[in-house]
Formats: structure tokens, sequence, C-alpha cells
């Protein structure tokens, strides 16, 4: 496996827009990426021996009691090495130290994301709650 170098930071707006282009998500506007980045909790970005941006992810929140892990991104060259796994991990791992006891993270997911969550802990909500999204 290649070495991967995982940070605390945020990525440019720019970085964001082309991660978001490699890993096949839909474009945004890029100037909603600065307001999505500034209002986040934690932010980790991956990157490859070469310094290129690989992958990331982040944790929005109440900063107290609701934690969601969101942009768990990771370029399609990338794939299948470990690289997602990392960063939820890392994310968990320093979620844990800044959030109290008992705090709530959720995530969603598409199914083919369903056992990278479930190995890092989480349980499908289905049948004890339902999740529900919607756009405005």
């Amino acid at each position: 496996m290649m070495n991967v170098n995982i940070t605390e930071e945020f990525p440019q707006n720019q970085e964001y827009m082309d991660l978001k282009a490699v890993t096949g998500l839909p474009e945004v506007e890029i100037s909603a990426i600065a307001t999505a980045l500034n209002r986040s909790v934690l932010s980790l970005l991956a990157r490859d021996d070469n310094d290129r941006l690989i992958g990331m992810g982040r944790v929005v929140g109440d900063g107290a009691f609701y934690f969601q892990l969101v942009d768990i991104m990771v370029a399609a060259s990338h794939l299948d090495q470990g690289v997602e796994e990392m960063i939820v991990s890392e994310l968990l791992s320093r979620l844990k130290k800044i959030a109290p006891s008992g705090a709530e993270v959720t995530v969603i997911t598409d199914v083919p994301g369903i056992k990278l969550y479930q190995h890092a802990g989480f349980k499908l909500l289905y049948p004890d709650r339902y999740g529900m999204a919607r756009s405005v």
C-alpha cells in the first residue's frame, strides 16, 4: 500500500471541487464550498507521496449532541486501497476526543458504502428508527 498522509485541515475551494470531480460526484457552486467548509466541526485531508489530495472527510453538527460524517471522498484511482477506512477511522478517533460522551454520530451512505461504516461500528437504524432526507 502507498503512503498516505492524513492531516487535520480544510481543502482549498478548488481542491474540493477537483476532488468531487475525480470521485464522480456532482459539481457544486464554488461560492457554497467556503460556507460549507467554514461550518464544519472537523476536516481531514488524505494526500499521497506527491502531496496530491486523494481523499477527504468532514464532520458537521451542533458541536455537542449530534455529529454527521460527510464528504467521505476518495479519488477513483485510489479506491480499494484502504484510504476510505483510514479517513473514517481517523475522523472517529479525533471526534471521540472533542465530542461529549454519548454524542450521536450518523452517516448517510449509498448501499455499497454500508460495509465501510458497519466495519467502523455504525449500525443500520431500521427498524428501530428511520432516517429521512429532502432537498430545500
